[in-house]
């Protein structure tokens, strides 16, 4: 069985690219929702041991473990576009509709995710901080 504590609340927002007739694509962050929902628990688990070494190596300075509830929306984003996480659900993490990548509270995808056993019931992935250019 598979056994986590979802006590850490996150935030989603999947970079969404349109095409504009005459302008060109426009890029914009938009907020991962599910139904009624735009906040979902997980167990957060930072680096440490040995893999902060190989993290390290690699040029990662900040990361994390998440584990969630199976959810098909923020699976499908996850796989599929850029998506940024917010820990702690700051809503200090978005200025002007932008991610203010010097908050200490924004990270990105890091690898790839799990669906646990192909169960459709959790969700397992790495994050690693944001530090876009």
């Amino acid at each position: 069985m598979f056994k986590f504590n979802p006590n850490t609340p996150l935030k989603f927002y999947s970079k969404e690219t349109t095409y504009i007739p005459g302008q060109g694509n426009s890029s914009a962050w938009v907020e991962i929702s599910s139904g009624d929902y735009s906040t979902f628990y997980c167990e957060w688990k930072g680096g440490f041991g040995n893999a902060v070494f190989t993290a390290a190596n690699i040029g990662i300075e900040e990361w994390g473990t998440i584990r969630t509830f199976y959810n098909p929306d923020i699976y499908e984003k996850l796989r599929s576009v850029s998506v940024i996480v917010l820990k702690n659900a700051d809503p200090s993490a978005i200025v002007d509709g932008e991610i203010d990548k010097n908050n200490m509270n924004v990270y990105e995808l890091f690898g790839g995710v799990d669906n646990v056993l192909e169960e459709n019931r959790y969700l397992e992935f790495k994050v690693r901080r944001y530090e876009a250019i």
